[in-house]
Protein backbone atom coordinates (compact mmCIF):
# COMPACT_ATOMS: atom_id res chain seq x y z
CA UNK A 1 0.00 0.00 0.00
CA UNK A 2 2.79 2.04 -0.36
CA UNK A 3 0.92 4.15 -2.94
CA UNK A 4 -1.16 5.59 -0.86
CA UNK A 5 1.32 8.02 -0.04
CA UNK A 6 1.08 10.24 -2.93
CA UNK A 7 -2.70 11.72 -2.16
CA UNK A 8 -1.86 12.87 1.17
CA UNK A 9 1.43 14.21 0.25
CA UNK A 10 -0.33 16.18 -3.17
CA UNK A 11 -2.63 17.35 -1.08
CA UNK A 12 -0.39 19.09 1.71
CA UNK A 13 1.88 20.68 -0.91
CA UNK A 14 -0.10 20.10 -4.14
CA UNK A 15 -1.82 23.53 -3.33
CA UNK A 16 0.88 25.54 -1.67
CA UNK A 17 3.24 24.61 -4.26
CA UNK A 18 0.49 26.36 -6.49
CA UNK A 19 0.20 29.46 -4.39
CA UNK A 20 3.98 29.95 -5.38
CA UNK A 21 3.52 28.70 -9.04
CA UNK A 22 0.31 29.71 -10.34
CA UNK A 23 -1.13 32.61 -12.29
CA UNK A 24 -3.81 33.73 -10.05
CA UNK A 25 -4.50 32.47 -6.39
CA UNK A 26 -7.99 30.99 -7.38
CA UNK A 27 -5.93 28.27 -9.48
CA UNK A 28 -3.64 26.73 -6.54
CA UNK A 29 -5.61 23.85 -5.68
CA UNK A 30 -5.44 23.19 -9.63
CA UNK A 31 -2.73 20.40 -9.39
CA UNK A 32 -4.82 18.77 -6.34
CA UNK A 33 -7.85 19.27 -8.47
CA UNK A 34 -6.27 17.79 -11.85
CA UNK A 35 -4.99 14.58 -9.40
CA UNK A 36 -8.45 13.59 -8.76
CA UNK A 37 -9.38 14.39 -12.36
CA UNK A 38 -6.94 11.95 -13.60
CA UNK A 39 -8.58 9.38 -10.74
CA UNK A 40 -11.81 9.69 -12.23
CA UNK A 41 -11.35 9.54 -16.02
CA UNK A 42 -8.79 6.62 -15.30
CA UNK A 43 -11.34 4.58 -13.26
CA UNK A 44 -13.01 2.72 -16.21
CA UNK A 45 -9.87 2.35 -18.39
CA UNK A 46 -8.16 0.79 -15.16
CA UNK A 47 -10.86 -1.55 -14.77
CA UNK A 48 -11.14 -2.66 -18.45
CA UNK A 49 -6.94 -3.23 -18.48
CA UNK A 50 -6.87 -5.20 -15.77
CA UNK A 51 -9.62 -7.32 -16.97
CA UNK A 52 -7.39 -8.13 -20.55
CA UNK A 53 -3.96 -8.04 -19.04
CA UNK A 54 -4.74 -9.05 -15.16
CA UNK A 55 -4.64 -7.45 -11.66
CA UNK A 56 -1.27 -7.89 -11.13
CA UNK A 57 0.17 -6.03 -14.20
CA UNK A 58 -2.30 -3.83 -14.20
CA UNK A 59 -0.87 -2.94 -10.32
CA UNK A 60 2.72 -3.15 -11.55
CA UNK A 61 2.41 -0.89 -14.77
CA UNK A 62 0.50 2.15 -13.00
CA UNK A 63 3.00 1.73 -10.02
CA UNK A 64 5.65 3.11 -12.76
CA UNK A 65 4.02 4.96 -14.21
CA UNK A 66 3.33 7.12 -10.70
CA UNK A 67 6.64 7.01 -10.31
CA UNK A 68 7.62 8.55 -13.68
CA UNK A 69 4.64 11.07 -13.09
CA UNK A 70 6.13 11.85 -9.80
CA UNK A 71 9.93 12.78 -11.08
CA UNK A 72 7.89 14.79 -13.89
CA UNK A 73 6.40 17.04 -11.25
CA UNK A 74 9.62 17.31 -9.33
CA UNK A 75 11.28 18.87 -12.40
CA UNK A 76 8.30 20.96 -13.35
CA UNK A 77 8.80 22.64 -10.14
CA UNK A 78 12.45 22.84 -10.10
CA UNK A 79 11.87 24.94 -13.96
CA UNK A 80 8.62 26.79 -12.52
CA UNK A 81 5.97 25.46 -14.65
CA UNK A 82 2.62 25.32 -13.39
CA UNK A 83 1.59 23.68 -16.29
CA UNK A 84 3.86 20.96 -16.21
CA UNK A 85 2.94 20.46 -12.22
CA UNK A 86 -0.59 20.06 -13.23
CA UNK A 87 -0.60 17.59 -16.03
CA UNK A 88 2.42 15.54 -13.75
CA UNK A 89 -0.68 15.27 -10.95
CA UNK A 90 -2.95 14.24 -13.57
CA UNK A 91 -1.14 11.25 -14.65
CA UNK A 92 -0.26 10.92 -11.06
CA UNK A 93 -4.01 10.43 -10.54
CA UNK A 94 -4.07 7.81 -12.85
CA UNK A 95 -2.04 5.19 -10.89
CA UNK A 96 -5.02 6.03 -8.05
CA UNK A 97 -7.29 4.75 -10.43
CA UNK A 98 -5.40 0.99 -10.06
CA UNK A 99 -4.28 1.55 -6.22
CA UNK A 100 -8.80 1.75 -5.47
CA UNK A 101 -9.07 -1.45 -6.89
CA UNK A 102 -7.30 -3.27 -4.49
CA UNK A 103 -10.14 -3.06 -2.29
CA UNK A 104 -11.83 -5.33 -4.92
CA UNK A 105 -9.03 -7.80 -5.31
CA UNK A 106 -8.79 -7.96 -1.46
CA UNK A 107 -12.72 -9.00 -1.90
CA UNK A 108 -11.96 -11.37 -4.39
CA UNK A 109 -9.45 -13.57 -2.23
CA UNK A 110 -11.81 -13.91 0.94
CA UNK A 111 -15.41 -15.48 1.47
CA UNK A 112 -18.06 -13.44 0.95
CA UNK A 113 -18.99 -13.37 4.68
CA UNK A 114 -15.80 -11.47 5.29
CA UNK A 115 -15.61 -8.95 2.46
CA UNK A 116 -15.76 -5.60 4.87
CA UNK A 117 -13.17 -7.15 7.18
CA UNK A 118 -10.91 -7.64 4.43
CA UNK A 119 -12.13 -4.29 2.83
CA UNK A 120 -11.18 -2.73 6.35
CA UNK A 121 -7.68 -4.32 6.95
CA UNK A 122 -6.81 -2.90 3.23
CA UNK A 123 -7.77 0.86 4.78
CA UNK A 124 -5.79 -0.10 7.86
CA UNK A 125 -2.93 -1.23 6.62
CA UNK A 126 -2.57 1.91 4.20
CA UNK A 127 -2.27 3.86 7.37
CA UNK A 128 1.21 3.41 7.35
CA UNK A 129 2.26 4.84 3.96
CA UNK A 130 -0.33 7.26 4.13
CA UNK A 131 0.96 9.13 6.87
CA UNK A 132 4.31 8.87 4.87
CA UNK A 133 2.79 11.64 2.62
CA UNK A 134 2.34 14.52 4.96
CA UNK A 135 5.84 13.39 6.28
CA UNK A 136 7.39 13.34 2.71
CA UNK A 137 6.17 16.89 1.92
CA UNK A 138 6.88 18.18 5.30
CA UNK A 139 10.50 16.89 5.06
CA UNK A 140 10.92 17.04 1.97
CA UNK A 141 10.09 20.90 1.23
CA UNK A 142 13.76 22.00 1.06
CA UNK A 143 15.95 19.22 -0.36
CA UNK A 144 15.90 20.55 -3.59
CA UNK A 145 17.45 24.37 -3.25
CA UNK A 146 15.11 27.02 -4.66
CA UNK A 147 12.80 24.27 -5.69
CA UNK A 148 10.14 23.93 -2.49
CA UNK A 149 8.64 20.98 -2.44
CA UNK A 150 10.72 18.87 -5.28
CA UNK A 151 12.49 16.90 -3.09
CA UNK A 152 9.11 15.52 -1.83
CA UNK A 153 7.94 14.36 -5.30
CA UNK A 154 11.52 12.81 -6.08
CA UNK A 155 11.24 10.98 -2.90
CA UNK A 156 7.24 9.84 -4.17
CA UNK A 157 8.90 8.52 -6.96
CA UNK A 158 10.88 6.24 -5.26
CA UNK A 159 8.20 4.98 -3.34
CA UNK A 160 6.56 4.18 -6.56
CA UNK A 161 8.85 2.21 -7.88
CA UNK A 162 9.21 0.06 -4.36
CA UNK A 163 5.39 -0.53 -4.50
CA UNK A 164 6.11 -1.85 -8.33
CA UNK A 165 8.35 -4.43 -7.06
CA UNK A 166 5.80 -5.21 -4.11
CA UNK A 167 2.75 -5.75 -6.37
CA UNK A 168 5.18 -7.94 -8.69
CA UNK A 169 4.33 -10.97 -5.97
CA UNK A 170 0.70 -10.17 -6.30
CA UNK A 171 -0.80 -13.14 -7.49
CA UNK A 172 -4.17 -13.04 -10.01
CA UNK A 173 -7.22 -14.88 -9.22
CA UNK A 174 -7.44 -17.90 -11.52
CA UNK A 175 -9.69 -17.41 -14.30
CA UNK A 176 -10.48 -21.14 -14.46
CA UNK A 177 -11.69 -21.40 -11.03
CA UNK A 178 -14.48 -18.70 -10.89
CA UNK A 179 -18.03 -19.71 -10.98
CA UNK A 180 -20.80 -18.05 -12.65
CA UNK A 181 -24.79 -18.38 -12.00
CA UNK A 182 -26.66 -16.83 -14.99
CA UNK A 183 -25.29 -14.99 -18.25
CA UNK A 184 -23.49 -11.90 -18.12
CA UNK A 185 -25.93 -8.77 -17.43
CA UNK A 186 -25.85 -5.30 -19.27
CA UNK A 187 -24.83 -2.38 -17.42
CA UNK A 188 -27.94 -0.75 -17.22
CA UNK A 189 -29.41 -3.67 -15.16
CA UNK A 190 -26.59 -3.73 -12.85
CA UNK A 191 -26.46 -0.15 -12.08
CA UNK A 192 -30.50 0.15 -11.62
CA UNK A 193 -30.26 -1.97 -8.59
CA UNK A 194 -31.59 -0.71 -5.60
CA UNK A 195 -28.43 -1.85 -3.14
CA UNK A 196 -26.53 -0.58 -6.46
CA UNK A 197 -27.26 2.92 -6.16
CA UNK A 198 -27.03 2.97 -2.31
CA UNK A 199 -23.54 1.62 -2.79
CA UNK A 200 -22.20 4.19 -4.95
CA UNK A 201 -24.58 6.88 -3.25
CA UNK A 202 -22.09 5.91 -0.10
CA UNK A 203 -18.92 6.74 -1.70
CA UNK A 204 -19.73 9.45 -3.85
CA UNK A 205 -20.72 11.38 -1.28
CA UNK A 206 -18.45 10.32 1.08
CA UNK A 207 -15.25 11.43 -0.89
CA UNK A 208 -17.56 14.60 -2.12
CA UNK A 209 -17.32 15.82 1.32
CA UNK A 210 -14.28 14.77 2.20
CA UNK A 211 -12.15 16.07 -1.41
CA UNK A 212 -14.06 19.21 -1.10
CA UNK A 213 -12.34 19.92 2.67
CA UNK A 214 -9.66 18.08 2.43
CA UNK A 215 -8.73 20.07 -0.80
CA UNK A 216 -9.43 23.44 0.47
CA UNK A 217 -8.30 23.04 4.63
CA UNK A 218 -4.09 23.12 3.81
CA UNK A 219 -4.84 26.54 2.04
CA UNK A 220 -7.43 27.95 4.75
CA UNK A 221 -4.72 27.33 7.54
CA UNK A 222 -1.57 28.00 6.01
CA UNK A 223 -2.45 30.98 3.55
CA UNK A 224 -5.74 32.35 4.85
CA UNK A 225 -5.46 31.65 8.97
CA UNK A 226 -1.88 32.12 9.38
CA UNK A 227 -1.18 28.46 10.62
CA UNK A 228 2.73 26.95 10.19
CA UNK A 229 3.26 24.37 7.70
CA UNK A 230 4.23 22.10 10.57
CA UNK A 231 0.67 22.67 11.84
CA UNK A 232 -0.87 22.52 8.68
CA UNK A 233 0.89 19.17 8.33
CA UNK A 234 -0.12 17.53 11.84
CA UNK A 235 -3.80 18.51 10.71
CA UNK A 236 -3.88 16.42 7.62
CA UNK A 237 -1.79 13.64 9.52
CA UNK A 238 -4.88 13.75 12.03
CA UNK A 239 -7.29 13.62 8.96
CA UNK A 240 -5.30 10.51 7.81
CA UNK A 241 -4.96 8.92 10.85
CA UNK A 242 -9.11 8.99 11.46
CA UNK A 243 -9.62 7.59 7.49
CA UNK A 244 -7.42 4.31 8.36
CA UNK A 245 -7.64 3.73 11.88
CA UNK A 246 -11.67 2.98 12.66
CA UNK A 247 -11.00 0.35 10.24
CA UNK A 248 -9.96 -1.46 13.00
CA UNK A 249 -13.42 -2.08 14.00
CA UNK A 250 -15.53 -0.80 11.24
CA UNK A 251 -15.49 -4.43 9.18
CA UNK A 252 -17.30 -6.13 12.41
CA UNK A 253 -19.65 -3.01 13.09
CA UNK A 254 -21.45 -4.07 9.55
CA UNK A 255 -21.46 -7.44 10.31
CA UNK A 256 -22.69 -6.77 13.61
CA UNK A 257 -24.87 -3.76 12.61
CA UNK A 258 -25.13 -3.62 9.11
CA UNK A 259 -24.78 -1.48 6.40
CA UNK A 260 -27.56 1.09 6.57
CA UNK A 261 -26.31 2.01 10.16
CA UNK A 262 -22.63 2.04 9.37
CA UNK A 263 -23.37 4.68 6.64
CA UNK A 264 -25.57 6.37 9.06
CA UNK A 265 -22.77 7.03 11.38
CA UNK A 266 -20.58 7.99 8.90
CA UNK A 267 -23.19 10.40 7.78
CA UNK A 268 -23.48 11.51 11.27
CA UNK A 269 -19.65 12.32 11.30
CA UNK A 270 -19.57 14.37 8.19
CA UNK A 271 -22.13 16.56 9.61
CA UNK A 272 -20.45 16.93 12.68
CA UNK A 273 -16.95 17.77 10.83
CA UNK A 274 -19.41 20.52 9.06
CA UNK A 275 -20.25 21.75 12.39
CA UNK A 276 -16.84 22.31 13.94
CA UNK A 277 -15.53 23.42 11.21
CA UNK A 278 -18.24 26.46 11.17
CA UNK A 279 -17.97 27.10 15.25
CA UNK A 280 -14.37 28.22 14.60
CA UNK A 281 -11.44 28.45 12.32
CA UNK A 282 -8.89 27.86 15.43
CA UNK A 283 -6.11 24.78 15.31
CA UNK A 284 -8.35 22.64 17.64
CA UNK A 285 -11.30 22.98 15.07
CA UNK A 286 -9.83 22.12 12.16
CA UNK A 287 -7.91 19.30 13.84
CA UNK A 288 -11.30 18.17 15.20
CA UNK A 289 -13.30 18.76 11.99
CA UNK A 290 -10.63 16.75 9.95
CA UNK A 291 -10.66 14.09 12.40
CA UNK A 292 -14.66 13.90 11.97
CA UNK A 293 -14.32 14.02 8.79
CA UNK A 294 -11.75 11.03 7.63
CA UNK A 295 -13.67 8.95 10.39
CA UNK A 296 -17.10 9.92 8.39
CA UNK A 297 -15.45 8.84 5.51
CA UNK A 298 -14.00 5.55 6.43
CA UNK A 299 -17.32 4.58 7.86
CA UNK A 300 -19.65 5.41 4.00
CA UNK A 301 -16.93 4.23 1.81
CA UNK A 302 -16.25 0.92 3.59
CA UNK A 303 -20.02 -0.12 3.85
CA UNK A 304 -20.73 1.19 0.25
CA UNK A 305 -17.69 -0.98 -0.82
CA UNK A 306 -18.67 -3.77 1.00
CA UNK A 307 -22.44 -3.19 -0.21
CA UNK A 308 -21.05 -3.10 -3.99
CA UNK A 309 -19.88 -6.54 -3.77
CA UNK A 310 -23.31 -8.27 -2.94
CA UNK A 311 -24.52 -6.74 -6.91
CA UNK A 312 -22.74 -7.99 -9.08
CA UNK A 313 -21.65 -11.93 -10.60
CA UNK A 314 -18.01 -12.39 -11.09
CA UNK A 315 -18.22 -12.42 -14.96
CA UNK A 316 -19.33 -8.93 -13.65
CA UNK A 317 -17.41 -7.53 -11.77
CA UNK A 318 -14.90 -5.41 -13.65
CA UNK A 319 -17.71 -3.52 -15.34
CA UNK A 320 -19.54 -3.06 -12.24
CA UNK A 321 -16.87 -2.22 -10.24
CA UNK A 322 -15.10 0.35 -12.85
CA UNK A 323 -18.71 1.91 -13.28
CA UNK A 324 -19.07 2.42 -9.62
CA UNK A 325 -15.41 3.84 -9.46
CA UNK A 326 -16.21 6.36 -12.42
CA UNK A 327 -19.33 7.44 -10.89
CA UNK A 328 -17.49 7.85 -7.39
CA UNK A 329 -14.34 9.58 -8.57
CA UNK A 330 -15.91 11.48 -11.18
CA UNK A 331 -18.02 13.27 -8.84
CA UNK A 332 -14.91 13.62 -6.66
CA UNK A 333 -13.30 15.06 -9.51
CA UNK A 334 -15.86 17.98 -10.33
CA UNK A 335 -16.00 18.78 -6.27
CA UNK A 336 -12.08 18.88 -6.39
CA UNK A 337 -11.81 21.33 -9.37
CA UNK A 338 -14.84 23.40 -7.55
CA UNK A 339 -13.29 23.45 -3.92
CA UNK A 340 -10.80 25.81 -4.74
CA UNK A 341 -12.75 28.56 -6.32
CA UNK A 342 -15.44 28.38 -3.78
CA UNK A 343 -12.74 28.85 -1.35
CA UNK A 344 -11.77 31.96 -3.31
CA UNK A 345 -15.22 33.05 -3.85
CA UNK A 346 -17.46 32.79 -0.69
CA UNK A 347 -14.58 31.51 1.89
CA UNK A 348 -14.25 28.86 4.54
CA UNK A 349 -17.54 28.76 6.08
CA UNK A 350 -19.30 28.96 2.14
CA UNK A 351 -17.18 25.90 1.21
CA UNK A 352 -18.75 24.02 4.16
CA UNK A 353 -22.34 24.88 3.26
CA UNK A 354 -21.85 23.75 0.45
CA UNK A 355 -20.97 19.77 1.82
CA UNK A 356 -24.92 20.18 3.38
CA UNK A 357 -26.78 19.11 0.20
CA UNK A 358 -24.91 15.62 -0.35
CA UNK A 359 -25.48 14.87 3.83
CA UNK A 360 -29.26 15.61 3.08
CA UNK A 361 -29.19 13.37 0.06
CA UNK A 362 -27.29 10.87 1.53
CA UNK A 363 -30.05 10.47 4.62
CA UNK A 364 -33.08 10.43 2.01
CA UNK A 365 -31.53 7.56 0.19
CA UNK A 366 -30.62 5.80 3.38
CA UNK A 367 -34.28 6.36 4.93
CA UNK A 368 -36.23 5.64 0.97
CA UNK A 369 -34.33 3.37 -0.99
CA UNK A 370 -34.18 -0.60 -0.16
CA UNK A 371 -30.80 -2.34 0.21
CA UNK A 372 -31.53 -5.78 -0.72
CA UNK A 373 -29.16 -6.51 -3.97
CA UNK A 374 -29.09 -9.86 -5.51
CA UNK A 375 -26.64 -12.16 -3.79
CA UNK A 376 -23.20 -12.37 -4.90
CA UNK A 377 -22.60 -14.49 -7.85
CA UNK A 378 -20.90 -16.79 -5.74
CA UNK A 379 -21.70 -18.69 -2.50
CA UNK A 380 -19.31 -18.15 0.63
CA UNK A 381 -18.39 -22.17 0.47
CA UNK A 382 -17.37 -21.44 -3.11
CA UNK A 383 -15.35 -18.83 -2.31
CA UNK A 384 -13.71 -19.56 0.11
CA UNK A 385 -12.75 -23.11 -1.54
CA UNK A 386 -11.25 -20.71 -4.33
CA UNK A 387 -9.30 -18.52 -2.20
CA UNK A 388 -7.74 -21.97 -0.53
CA UNK A 389 -6.49 -23.09 -4.21
CA UNK A 390 -6.12 -20.29 -5.72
Amino acid sequence: MLNRSAVPLIVLVGGLSGLVLAPDPAFATLPVALNVVGLGVGTYPASSIMRRIGRRSGFVLASAVGGLSAIAAALSIMAGSFAGLCIACAVLGTNQSFVHQYRFAAAENVPSSRVSQAISLLLFVSLVSALAGPELGRHGRDWVEGAPFAGAFFALAVVHFLAALVLAGYRDVDAAQETTEGPERPLGQILLQPAYVVAVAAAAFAYAVMTMMMTAAPISMHAMHGFGLDVTAWAIEGHVLAMFLPSLITGALIVRLGVQAVMTFGVVMLAGSATVAWIGQGAVHFVVALILLGVGWNFLFTAGSTLITTTYRQTERFKAQGLNDLIVFGTMAVLTLAAGVLLELVGWRGLLLCTLPFLVLMLVILVFVPKEGEPAAESADRVEQRASTG
